[in-house]
């Protein structure tokens, strides 16, 4: 039986890992750029998840559920940027959401607010 968390654990090894490859394919750009990671699920099967990176040389927009990681090959930096990195919209069932206050995460909901996001 398949534990909560399982997948999406081995989900963000396969995505750090994604992201080091593309990073890696790049080594020969000496201009510093971010990487912008996004997933939806597929519209004629909801059973996959298409995902994608791209390559921007400025600082990428606010988006809510992308991550986001910046390099400089040329200093040996690659790092993850957790101020443009708002949490994936992956939907949940309501019966594992908490209603306790102390289980709240008011980044989440301030950054949809501060990016013009509505969040229900």
């Amino acid at each position: 039986m398949q534990e909560i968390g399982e997948s999406r654990e081995q989900w963000g090894r396969d995505v750090l890992e994604m992201v080091e490859d593309f990073a890696n394919n790049m080594k020969s750009e000496v201009k510093p750029f971010y990487i912008v990671y996004a997933c939806k699920s597929d519209k004629s099967n909801q059973n996959v998840f298409r995902q994608s990176m791209k390559a921007y040389y400025s600082r990428p927009p606010k988006l809510l559920g992308v991550l986001v990681w910046y390099v400089n090959h040329p200093l040996g930096e690659f790092r993850f940027v957790p101020e443009l990195s708002f949490p994936p919209d992956v939907p949940l069932d309501p019966h594992l959401l908490s209603d306790k206050a102390y289980d709240a995460f008011d980044t989440v909901s301030s950054k949809g607010r501060e990016v013009g996001v509505l969040l229900s």
